[in-house]
């Protein structure tokens, strides 16, 4: 009860989990709109500890956008994914935050708990968050690897 759960956007489980939500009497949950873009720093920064919730099996389809955006707003998150995909390793191997196994409901509100309670545990992972953003995400890093790939894949054309 202590901790306030942020929902936002128009997906389509929207529905039922607001009804869920007022079934069960749970007045720790708002709802929100999809925000305008522009007011999205200000939503990830207001938030201390992000989900990236994902249904076994479906890791490794596709990175979550949501996570990049977390990872470059330097906030820790609790992921849901099976260790050897991409997710887990992003978050568990760089401890950008706290990683369950897709559907261990137990272990998911463990997680949200520890890193809620525990301030230093948050802080190195939203340092560690923010780290690898810039190591990794930052466009200009990313051209650079890629051109560095074009240039080996061409012989190692000089420049």
């Amino acid at each position: 009860p202590t901790v306030t759960f942020m929902v936002c956007g128009e997906g389509a489980a929207k529905r039922g989990l607001v009804a869920q939500a007022s079934r069960l009497g749970l007045t720790n949950v708002r709802f929100l709109p999809l925000q305008p873009e522009e007011e999205l720093p200000a939503m990830l920064s207001a938030g201390d500890v992000h989900l990236v919730l994902q249904k076994r099996g479906a890791a490794d389809l596709v990175m979550p956008s949501k996570l990049t955006n977390i990872l470059a707003a330097g906030r820790a998150c609790v992921a849901t994914a099976d260790p050897g995909t991409t997710l887990y390793g992003v978050v568990a191997g760089n401890e950008t935050g706290l990683v369950t196994p897709p559907g261990d409901v137990g272990a998911l509100v463990n997680a949200i708990e520890r890193l809620v309670r525990d301030n230093g545990l948050r802080e190195r992972c939203e340092e560690h968050a923010r780290a690898y953003a810039e190591r990794h995400l930052d466009r200009d890093a990313i051209l650079e690897r890629f051109e560095k790939h074009l240039l080996e894949l061409c012989g190692g054309g000089g420049r």
